[in-house]
């Protein structure tokens, strides 16, 4: 299955990248992130020119990574330094290098042509650091599931009452309809669900004596950033932004980056406008969103692994999918638009099963 490659995607937290190289395939690329001796990142394809070894066996020796087979060096433009036990250095030993930047406490990689790697499409959607926002980290995740499933999982408030019951939904929000909308390669699905219980998550900061009225919007933004922005007030208090923040608020955010066909990293995060700096509560929320994107996970993989089988029934289209229909379409055409180039030649040696 082709990925849209111009794009920034998310191949580490910073604190996971510290003194030894890390190894991640991306794209179905295998990449090695590693720091410099100043602290920057450097992101190349995870194999030595010389034996194949995967350079994230080796050790960084100050700005260079260095093979642990032969001890050739490379720096973080895929130069090779120095070959050891002669001067000459081949001029075709050099390997694949990415555009990497560090944001947001996340270390971004762009995996297709570099003269297109700009920093101003990072994403940037989002209130990070802003006043009245704390922030609580989750830790990286392995799903063994298409990144389009998760895409799709995060555009769907329907499930979450049967699949998250005990943190995230409620019997009430069953039969609320929602509505679909898009903005360019950006697509919302939207829910309120007025004078009912506060979902467990939210009555557990909110503690409300009584009804609620709850909302969720469900952002994607293409190709695999998905933000939903959900809570609850008082009934009554209305929709607009400034009763939004009023209440009780999260987002919910998620930066999917596919690993293969059938695998997924996952880097997710929550902001919230309540109980600012409250380590204690960064650290429950973390633990409830643990629990409900464990319950995710299962539901994922399983509908992978279903999906890999002999076909049992022909899927059927729900009025609930329009969202995912969108995205796939949207998707399917971002692909199309870039399938004239399929990258450097040298990285399309370096793809697995390309001849060497």
């Amino acid at each position: 299955m082709p990925f849209v490659r111009n794009s920034w995607y998310v191949g580490a937290w910073c604190h996971e990248l510290g003194s030894q190289p890390l190894a991640r395939r991306i794209l179905d690329v295998p990449v090695v992130f590693f720091r410099r001796s100043d602290g920057s990142p450097a992101a190349l394809v995870d194999r030595c020119p010389h034996r194949l070894l995967p350079l994230s066996r080796g050790t960084v020796v100050g700005d260079v990574l260095q093979c642990g087979y032969h001890g050739m060096c490379f720096d973080g433009s895929g130069e090779c330094t120095r070959v050891p036990a002669q001067s000459r250095i081949p001029s075709n030993a050099r390997v694949q290098s990415f555009p990497v930047i560090e944001h947001w406490g996340m270390v971004w990689v762009w995996m297709g042509d570099p003269a297109l790697a700009d920093p101003a499409r990072l994403f940037r959607g989002l209130p990070w650091g802003e006043p009245g926002w704390t922030l609580n980290l989750g830790p990286y995740t392995h799903v063994k599931a298409n990144y389009r499933l998760l895409v799709e999982n995060l555009l769907d408030p329907v499930h979450v009452t049967y699949v998250h019951q005990s943190t995230l939904g409620t019997a009430a929000m069953a039969d609320i309809p929602i509505e679909t909308t898009q903005d360019g390669d950006t697509i919302l699905v939207t829910r309120w669900t007025r004078n009912s219980p506060a979902a467990p998550i939210l009555q557990r900061f909110g503690r409300w004596p009584g009804n609620v009225d709850r909302w969720q919007y469900y952002w994607w933004h293409a190709p695999a950033i998905n933000v939903v922005d959900f809570g609850a007030h008082d009934v009554g208090s209305g929709e607009s932004e400034a009763a939004r923040q009023a209440g009780i608020r999260m987002y919910s955010n998620h930066f999917l980056t596919p690993e293969t066909e059938t695998t997924t990293h996952y880097f997710w995060c929550q902001l919230r406008n309540f109980a600012p700096d409250d380590e204690t509560v960064s650290r429950e929320i973390t633990e409830q969103f643990v629990m409900a994107f464990d319950e995710d996970k299962a539901i994922l993989e399983a509908v992978q692994q279903a999906s890999a089988e002999p076909l049992m029934t022909r899927p059927v289209q729900l009025g609930i999918d329009a969202g995912a229909v969108r995205l796939h379409r949207t998707l399917d055409r971002l692909i199309e638009a870039e399938s004239s180039d399929q990258g450097s030649p040298e990285l399309a040696r370096n793809r697995p099963g390309a001849a060497h």
